[in-house]
């Protein structure tokens, strides 16, 4: 690629905005001030001449959740209502000073939505307005880093897989299975990660979407709507009827692999219980 065609990265991370292109590198600290501000004082080492500028913004910005989809939800507006309120009801954010987006493609699976602080979505699309860069698109970490490990993801049909991406002192976590998604975290963390993974995981498997009742205990009330049959579901019940494990994938995640989880595609080393090893664009791929 060219150095005239390259893409520019902005990235937001958690103390600094840092701009990475063909032209050099150039890194502006937030010193405890707003982020939109302090965007206005970064300054390119040259004029975008028209070239694409990618944007990525850390986790401990943004707002997660996944999003299912009551029946009955025929228009984007309808769609676009139902997402703002959700937000709301979890997290407490809405229009105007956030901007809240979810996977335009998702309509009968459950989507992975994201709000971002309007004012950072505002003060970058006047920096690539004023620097003469073309603004390619706006994503979250968690979302940037499974869009670019998913082609390798591997779980068979059924098992439950999750994505622990560990960055800059906090942890996002991802969940899915056959292809849906079932839940999403994220927190601050003042070391590895591994005990806050593990209390996430497990509290997915207390939660009754994800456990067919009838593989683990016979007598219990009628299937959910979606379980799988049990010859596909492996180990991942326990038989107190809790999910009992999956694929767990990482990046920049460096802590154990709870009990009864395997690891998957890792970008960092992740150490086995046990053992000595080692506009916004959510438009993520779904899930599987």
């Amino acid at each position: 690629m060219s150095r005239s065609t390259a893409e520019t990265l902005l990235r937001l991370e958690r103390d600094a905005w840092v701009l990475d292109g063909p032209d050099g590198t150039r890194r502006c600290a937030l010193e405890g001030g707003a982020p939109a501000a302090a965007l206005d004082a970064l300054q390119p080492p040259a004029p975008g001449r028209g070239r694409a500028l990618r944007v990525r913004v850390a986790d401990a910005w943004l707002r997660y959740l996944v999003v299912n989809w009551p029946q009955g939800l025929r228009t984007a507006g309808e769609r676009a209502a139902f997402l703002a309120h959700r937000f709301g009801e979890v997290h407490g954010v809405g229009a105007p000073e956030w901007v809240v987006q979810a996977d335009r493609d998702a309509h009968d699976l459950p989507a992975l939505g994201c709000a971002a602080p309007a004012a950072v979505i505002a003060a970058v699309q006047g920096f690539a307005a004023r620097h003469g860069y073309t603004l390619a698109g706006i994503e979250g970490g968690f979302i940037a880093t499974y869009n670019r490990l998913r082609a390798r993801f591997r779980e068979p049909d059924g098992e439950p897989a999750a994505l622990a991406v560990l960055h800059d002192g906090r942890l996002t976590v991802g969940l899915w299975r056959s292809g849906a998604w079932r839940g999403v975290r994220s927190q601050p963390v003042r070391d590895d990660g591994a005990t806050a993974l593990r209390l996430m995981l497990e509290a997915w498997g207390r939660e009754a979407d994800l456990v067919h009742a009838s593989v683990a205990n016979p007598d219990a009330r009628p299937a959910l709507a979606g379980a799988v049959q049990a010859g596909k579901m492996q180990s991942a019940y326990s038989q107190a009827g809790g999910m009992r494990g999956g694929v767990l994938h990482a990046a920049g995640y460096d802590g154990a692999v709870p009990e009864g989880w395997r690891r998957g595609q890792v970008e960092a080393g992740m150490k086995e219980v046990g053992t000595k090893e080692g506009g916004m664009n959510t438009r993520e791929r779904r899930a599987g």
